[in-house]
């Protein structure tokens, strides 16, 4: 196989594995889209962030975040985090946001977990230090 095809392999297994998880968590007592799922577990990982913030990382329009957080806000899952800062609003996690949160994870964790249930524990270690290092890559584009 060529270094090409290699990377679309690559991409292709990432993609589905985590497509089948974040479907997974859909079903859940919150069903949250991907893009609520991704922006939920964006703020449960960097409390205070603010909607800009969210747009940055994921590239997508200011004006998308606002209307997907609008949702999340009616749905009880995220509010407005007590700050002083200036600029912006910082969001938090309602206590429904962090189950959701959680379901999510444990959805994905189980893809995980079922995915490499016949690998031995030196595969395991070894493509976890893999994708580590493949998530470092050469720092942001």
């Amino acid at each position: 196989m060529s270094r090409e095809q290699d990377s679309g392999t690559i991409l292709r297994s990432l993609v589905a594995i985590t497509r089948r998880g974040l479907v997974d968590a859909r079903f859940g007592d919150a069903p949250l889209s991907i893009t609520d799922q991704s922006i939920v577990m964006a703020i449960a990982e960097q409390p205070g962030i603010r909607s800009i913030d969210i747009a940055r990382m994921f590239r997508l329009n200011r004006s998308t975040v606002s209307r997907q957080l609008a949702g999340l806000i009616a749905l009880g899952i995220v509010c407005d985090a007590p700050s002083d800062a200036g600029r912006g609003r910082p969001l938090a996690l309602t206590d429904a946001g962090l189950e959701a949160y959680r379901g999510t994870l444990g959805a994905l964790r189980r893809v995980i977990t079922d995915q490499l249930a016949e690998w031995s524990d030196d595969e395991v270690s070894r493509f976890a230090h893999d994708l580590q290092r493949f998530e470092r890559g050469h720092g942001e584009r």
